[in-house]
């Protein structure tokens, strides 16, 4: 099974467009391949949901979903892939 936290676990994210690389456990991940992207903007009741998500795989074969939340500008790691 692998590992998803609805609410992400915050990580720092050096992004342009796309991410670029991001810390997480003190390791530095290096986004190697990008397999997607999308987008979701909700309004739930009233709670917002507005995120940008990417699939990506890093230099070290880390293949994980990380997500930023664009009304604040957050990033999240929301799932690893075993």
């Amino acid at each position: 099974m692998s590992p998803f936290w609805t609410s992400g676990q915050p990580i720092a994210v050096l992004a342009s467009e796309a991410p670029i690389e991001f810390r997480w456990h003190r390791h530095l991940h290096r986004v190697q391949h990008i397999s997607d992207h999308w987008r979701i903007h909700l309004d739930w009741w009233e709670e917002e949901v507005w995120r940008d998500y990417w699939e990506v795989t890093t230099d070290s074969g880390f293949w994980c979903v990380l997500y930023c939340d664009l009304l604040t500008g957050a990033w999240h790691l929301e799932r690893i892939y075993e």
